[in-house]
């Protein structure tokens, strides 16, 4: 997946991008007095791509379509908080907005004539994320990190359309991925990479041509955030 290896780059670059006394000693350590809070306060941007994971229905067997789904790339702002009651554990909640569609494509077969039918939305996410620290060295440490993600839509575009696909305004995911700390001198930045699992089925069943194709649609998506603190 180009995005996936786009991500890795980025994250590899945000990490090796900072001078080698990160990790190094006898350097100034900044933020020394961090783990010896018990919250954080900060703010989040990030870059996805979604899509959705589908099931095609009895009618799909018989009709004369092929249907494919296709990656889409959007972006999230939001605010974090983070409980940290030892220095090697957090819980962070970060409220967030995310901006993106998804892409479902039609071919009929006959007339080689290509529909995409696009759920643009705008998505409230709320995750809940447990990070599991290395010891900090200097100014840097890495983390792992797994939680869950309800969500709820803000708007959908696609419920303008006549023969729309339709998806329900509630999700539920997993979520887990990896990421770096780096303590500057104001701020501690912290890029990670996630990866997110829906484990419902959001399809709002329609008997227009296109809906009646699929009995299921489950989201999917990978994410590169950047946390400032």
């Amino acid at each position: 997946m180009k995005f996936l290896r786009f991500l890795v780059l980025n994250f590899i670059s945000c990490v090796f991008l900072f001078p080698s006394s990160s990790f190094a000693q006898g350097h100034i350590t900044h933020l020394d007095d961090y783990d010896e809070k018990p919250v954080h306060y900060g703010f989040v941007l990030g870059l996805n791509q979604s899509w959705f994971n589908m099931k095609t229905s009895d009618t799909y067997a018989n009709s004369n379509f092929i249907a494919n789904t296709k990656f889409s790339t959007g972006f999230a702002v939001g605010l974090s908080m983070s409980f940290q009651p030892t220095e090697l554990f957090a819980i962070r909640i970060s409220p967030t907005a995310v901006f993106g569609q998804r892409i479902i494509t039609f071919q009929d077969q006959t007339t080689k004539a290509t529909t995409d039918k696009v759920v643009e939305s705008t998505i409230g996410e709320i995750p809940i994320m447990f990070k599991f620290k290395s010891q900090r060295r200097h100014n840097g440490r890495m983390f792992m990190l797994v939680g869950i993600k309800p969500s709820f839509s803000l708007a959908t575009k696609a419920a303008q359309e006549t023969e729309r696909i339709r998806v329900k305004t509630t999700d539920f995911a997993i979520e887990y991925g990896f990421g770096f700390e780096k303590f500057n001198e104001m701020f501690k930045l912290a890029p990670e990479i996630r990866f997110s699992h829906g484990l419902g089925n959001v399809l709002v069943p329609d008997a227009n041509q296109f809906s009646s194709q699929i009995s299921r649609l489950v989201n999917h998506s990978v994410s590169f955030y950047l946390f400032f603190e």
